[in-house]
């Protein structure tokens, strides 16, 4: 048989992967099928057998592999669910950032498949409002009579489910932290209490909030944002009287003073 990498050796590269990690054959006889089946060498037959193993395992791979095969098993990979593909999309990018160190190594044809899975990612996840339904949950089951409650404890699995989020994060500035840190001296400029504690490093731990969220449209300045504790903080998400200012905002009467303002009010 010429030495040809068909289809048919990706969907039996597949099952004999799946054969070692089942126990079912050893390393030493998958390879031996493979090699006589598609009358091709050792290392290349290796590569399209442990490479599904790499991509389930997280383990590093360093064998040449066509973008088709690569494609091939993040397809079966897909099949786990959305959490099982993201953790080999990661050993993906890892292999063909290894290419990019070796001479021809950086294969678009690979990064066309990364993208493309990428894309069935987005596609199949949720955004992240996982905090604000669980929330939600909570009160209703607050308000469930006792019995109901602990029927409810009884049927739940001990190991929660995994769900694949997305989030948008917003790469705030260093320097309006810092600056406004700074501006507090350790003291939350709500309530006017010292931090609670001190970092490993012995700076006062105080959170930085935006008045007008970031979400909102608020913007990453000194002047909307203050230094609070974290009790503060969660109020502000979460309490009702700010829930009622909107989102977290802070009441224009608790608008944020400098030092130099509070020691002029005196």
């Amino acid at each position: 048989m010429a030495n040809v990498v068909t289809p048919q050796l990706f969907e039996s590269g597949y099952h004999a992967a799946t054969d070692v990690l089942a126990g079912r054959a050893t390393a030493a006889t998958v390879r031996a099928r493979l090699m006589d089946r598609f009358g091709l060498p050792q290392r290349t037959v290796d590569g399209y057998w442990q490479c599904h193993i790499a991509l389930l395992n997280g383990t590093k791979f360093r064998h040449t592999l066509q973008a088709d095969g690569w494609r091939f098993n993040l397809a079966k990979i897909a099949e786990l669910g959305p959490v099982a593909l993201m953790a080999a999309l990661e050993t993906f990018m890892e292999h063909i950032v290894y290419l990019k160190g070796k001479a021809g190594g950086n294969e678009p044809g690979l990064h066309r498949v990364h993208e493309e899975f990428v894309r069935a990612i987005q596609t199949s996840a949720v955004f992240n409002i996982a905090e604000a339904a669980l929330d939600g949950q909570v009160a209703e089951a607050m308000a469930e009579p006792a019995d109901v409650r602990s029927a409810r404890l009884r049927q739940a699995p001990s190991k929660p489910e995994q769900q694949l989020v997305l989030s948008r994060i917003f790469k705030r500035s260093p320097y309006v932290i810092a600056e406004v840190l700074l501006r507090a001296a350790g003291i939350c400029e709500s309530c006017e209490s010292p931090a609670p504690f001190t970092r490993a490093d012995g700076r006062p731990y105080l959170e930085v909030h935006h008045r007008i969220r970031l979400a909102d449209g608020g913007d990453d300045t000194v002047e909307n944002a203050i230094a609070v504790c974290p009790n503060c903080h969660r109020e502000r998400h979460f309490g009702a009287a700010y829930s009622e200012a909107g989102n977290g905002a802070l009441p224009e009467v608790n608008s944020v003073m400098t030092q130099g303002d509070k020691e002029t009010e005196k």
